[in-house]
């Protein structure tokens, strides 16, 4: 029974589904897509209903009844095997067979059979698979439908079961309740389904921004599957920095960019981060598709996708840094013989050095020291001769001397510092490696570089994806509690139940419907927050108040 059960389910979706429009991102889409779901759940739930029905009526002598009802299920089941019609046609033929069904009930037994319940069915139906006036004009029908029963009560038009049973006092305050709770009912689902939509705009609008910050970054930077290391998105600059096309990334995992000897290492670096969760900063030789390695600094953070455990990393290409550095060190060793050539070297650098000797006395410099590499706020310009140490802040000093005493012993020492300079903040990354002379330590090369634009770029990111995924958070998580007691209470009032157990589920529906409102809001709010922060746009220099 399972297996036939699950047969029947895969069949009518993939004829239902297959008519969908994929475009996630409007709200009709999803209403479609919950049409689809109540057509293949309905039919064979509705048995429920159908079978004791046509027994007691069948046996109590009522074979119109059988006839109508075995109708309204005969249109539900065409509307869902049926093929080549459009899903706005099967939607209205579904309503058109409830009708049927819920007049017929409601101008035979009138409010004590599941005709009414059916009424209301359709107004909720109708708000759920329908745009709104089209739920409006459900309750307006069903208005109409009770209003011409109470001319029949009150002019006795024709001969009616209801006449009996009903005043025209006693009919009219039942419906009226009836489309009290049906209005009220529209325009939750309403105000629900307008802030579902506000949420899916605010969504994609930030989705599309963090793909464009994404690709357009002058880092490469990708997305891979830590279970099976599998890339899942790259940007412009990764392609240009590897020279794989894109569809050549995607059918590749991050160990084809990685030289054999490295392989299994980064397999377990990737498990142990995947356990950790932890921020990765380190260097490594990738190997590029024309065979060339090179040296890079990988940045990753642990993220989850799509219930998946993604690493997003960015992966700066320190081929040059590193040469340039060799170089320096290369020119350390000839100094004695070749002082002009070095003292090119050093003009030309990008970043900023300070060679000092084993006391810490400067003994030499280039131009861009003195823009790069600032200790102190008052800071004096370099002077060769001079202590290196003359251009610590006091407060500091001890700190500073501790970290040249390990570079003397032969460490390389590699630090960030922030500074500010009228109210605005500086980054600098110092990196300080021992100068050797004859495999002996002679001095130390004090090199800085101004970080401060990547520094709160990155920064600026990790809050807005801190931000993005408590969001989404609270949609899978906060929205669906609410949304899940409505679908369990809605099918309730199709079923014989007391008056007082109606109210109440429909006190339950309102709470919930209520709940699900606020949560929305919430939602749209915080949405709403961080569309207004975009880390491209982040400044340079940032003010510290």
């Amino acid at each position: 029974m399972k297996q036939f059960l699950q047969r029947y389910i895969n069949f009518t979706q993939k004829k239902l589904i297959v008519s969908l429009d994929s475009n996630e991102q409007d709200l009709r889409y999803w209403q479609n897509l919950l049409f689809c779901k109540f057509l293949v759940y309905c039919l064979p739930v509705s048995l429920i209903a159908l079978l004791p029905t046509i027994f007691i009526v069948v046996k109590d002598g009522f074979p119109l009844i059988t006839g109508i009802v075995l109708t309204g299920f005969g249109l539900l089941a065409t509307v869902t095997f049926i093929p080549n019609i459009t899903l706005r046609q099967r939607k209205i033929i579904t309503l058109f067979a409830f009708y049927i069904v819920a007049t017929f009930l409601v101008g035979t037994s009138g409010f004590l059979w599941p005709g009414i319940f059916y009424l209301f069915f359709i107004t909720v139906l109708s708000g759920l698979i329908f745009p709104i006036r089209i739920a409006y004009g459900a309750v307006l029908t069903n208005a109409l439908i009770l209003i011409a029963f109470a001319l029949v009560i009150g002019l006795k038009l024709f001969d009616s079961p209801l006449i009996a049973k009903y005043s025209v006092v006693k009919w009219v305050a039942s419906s009226a309740n009836l489309m009290f709770v049906s209005v009220i009912i529209v325009m939750l689902i309403d105000k629900i389904f307008e802030g579902l939509q506000l949420t899916i705009a605010n969504k994609t609008q930030l989705q599309e921004r963090y793909q464009h910050i994404f690709q357009k970054s002058p880092s490469a930077m990708w997305l891979f599957d830590t279970e099976n290391f599998s890339f899942i998105d790259v940007n412009e600059a990764a392609i240009r920095q590897y020279g794989y096309s894109r569809d050549e990334f995607l059918s590749m995992t991050i160990m084809d960019i990685r030289p054999a000897e490295n392989i299994d290492q980064t397999a377990r670096l990737v498990q142990t981060n995947r356990n950790t969760g932890k921020f990765y900063e380190g260097s490594w030789q990738h190997k590029k598709k024309n065979g060339e390695l090179i040296f890079v600094k990988i940045e990753s953070n642990l993220l989850s996708l799509d219930n998946r455990q993604v690493r997003f990393v960015q992966a700066t290409d320190i081929t040059t840094q590193i040469e340039h550095q060799l170089e320096v060190f290369n020119y350390h060793k000839k100094i004695e013989e070749s002082e002009a050539n070095l003292r090119a070297i050093f003009d030309s650098a990008v970043d900023g050095f300070v060679l000092v000797d084993a006391d810490g006395i400067i003994k030499l410099f280039n131009p861009k020291a003195s823009a790069s590499m600032e200790f102190n706020k008052d800071q004096m310009s370099f002077e060769i001769g001079r202590s290196i140490f003359d251009y610590v802040e006091a407060a500091r000093l001890a700190y500073f001397k501790r970290i040249m005493e390990k570079v003397y012993r032969g460490e390389t020492v590699d630090y960030e510092r922030m500074f500010s300079f009228d109210d605005n903040v500086v980054w600098i990354r110092y990196t300080i490696n021992p100068v050797l002379e004859n495999n002996k330590i002679v001095g130390a090369c004090i090199m800085g570089r101004d970080i401060t634009e990547r520094k709160f770029y990155l920064q600026s990111l990790e809050e807005q994806n801190k931000t993005f995924r408590e969001i989404s958070w609270m949609q899978s998580h906060m929205v669906r509690a609410p949304l899940a007691r409505m679908l369990g209470l809605l099918p309730m009032l199709s079923t014989e139940i007391s008056d007082e157990d109606r109210k109440k589920v429909i006190e339950y529906l309102n709470i919930s419907a209520n709940e699900l409102d606020d949560v929305v809001n919430i939602i749209t709010d915080r949405s709403t927050a961080i569309t207004d922060k975009d880390p491209q746009n982040a400044p340079k220099n940032r003010n510290l108040n």
